[in-house]
């Protein structure tokens, strides 16, 4: 499997998709990976070179114990020069959107479009930075059992809860299954830490297309709108009876409309 070292850690990707085509970074939010893009990998495969990253600290991309944001930022744009990709479509999720913002603004010409899912531009409020930091220790510390249903109801939407049991139980098993948490904590904290770029939002020259579930409870409706607001020309949709992890509760309607943001500003060809 790729390990490219940059900066001093090695970061994973992989590589799919037809080498010929334009290329489409995926880069995942917190505790999951790449497969949450599953579907959308699937629906695009055919019409695109796809790179799907480990974001420090999770799978097999190592970490710094000090980590920000605009660090973590250039590490991929790094990687990006050194795969020779040309400009990309960046989809980034959570955290990968932060880092995605950043990117495009310290590197405008990096990208050709954005996708920017359940992420936020400005850092969190203090009290809801506070509880989701105590939930991270635990985690950390390896109290997954414990966190784990605070953290699925923060992350799926009360619908998804009474019609999906069996996603949720997969979902939960797969965060109390996650052997070490410690890379991912930093990377954590890198996001909480985070500088508010929300002032420089209309210097992101990339077309781009925000994302949000209705019920997000962490980024909510309203904050991306405000996102999609400051970025000129930038598209907003919103995923009902979903919260932050959208992609995975509603596959095929983030893809349908990934795909025609794609298809109509002509992203991919």
């Amino acid at each position: 499997m790729p390990v490219v070292q940059i900066n001093g850690i090695g970061i994973h990707y992989q590589e799919s998709g037809d080498r010929n085509k334009a290329t489409m970074v995926f880069a995942h939010p917190l505790m999951w990976g790449p497969d949450t893009f599953a579907e959308l990998l699937t629906e695009i495969a055919r019409d695109a070179r796809l790179l799907t990253v480990d974001l420090h600290g999770h799978g097999l991309s190592g970490y710094r114990e000090a980590m920000t944001l605009e660090e973590m930022a250039e590490d991929y744009y790094v990687l990006l020069q050194e795969l020779g990709v040309g400009k990309v479509a960046w989809f980034g999720y959570g955290i990968g959107g932060m880092i995605g913002m950043r990117v495009a603004l310290a590197h405008p010409d990096a990208f050709d479009s954005l996708v920017l899912m359940a992420t936020s531009a400005r850092p969190d409020p203090s009290t809801m930075k506070a509880s989701t930091l105590h939930l991270w220790k635990m985690f950390r510390d390896g109290h997954r059992q414990d966190i784990a249903d605070p953290v699925m109801k923060l992350l799926f939407a009360p619908s998804t809860y009474q019609s999906r049991p069996d996603l949720i139980a997969r979902c939960r098993n797969e965060l109390v299954s996650i052997p070490d948490g410690h890379g991912m904590f930093h990377a954590a904290i890198a996001a909480f830490n985070r500088s508010d770029v929300s002032g420089e939002l209309h210097r992101i020259k990339s077309r781009t297309l925000v994302l949000v579930g209705r019920e997000d409870p962490a980024v909510t409706p309203a904050q991306a709108d405000f996102m999609a607001a400051h970025i000129h020309g930038a598209e907003f949709k919103i995923v009902d009876e979903a919260s932050q992890l959208a992609a995975i509760e509603k596959p095929l309607e983030v893809a349908r409309l990934v795909c025609d943001f794609l298809s109509r500003t002509g992203s991919l060809s």
